[in-house]
């Protein structure tokens, strides 16, 4: 295996799941729920509501942001050949 395969393997494995879902939304949502809740136990409500608003703001931002758009051309119908 070469040295670019294992950093291709590496960048992959960081960014998805075991199941081969996107891992930042999990990642997000999780440090903002630690951050959140620590703010919280140090009498910090305001910091707390800030960091759980930060983090639900980057998960709907990434999932914005994803949606594939396909590139223009021809693709495979279930329509018969020769009609449009």
């Amino acid at each position: 295996m070469s040295f670019r395969d294992r950093i291709r393997d590496a960048v992959y494995t960081a960014a998805t799941t075991n199941e081969g879902e996107p891992a930042a939304p999990r990642r997000a949502t999780t440090a903002a729920s630690v951050l959140s809740q620590a703010a919280a136990n140090h009498g910090h409500s305001g910091t707390a509501t800030a960091v759980s608003i930060a983090g639900a703001a980057a998960v709907a931002a990434e999932g914005a942001l994803s949606n594939y758009v396909y590139p223009p051309g021809d693709y495979a119908t279930f329509r018969e050949d020769g009609q449009r």
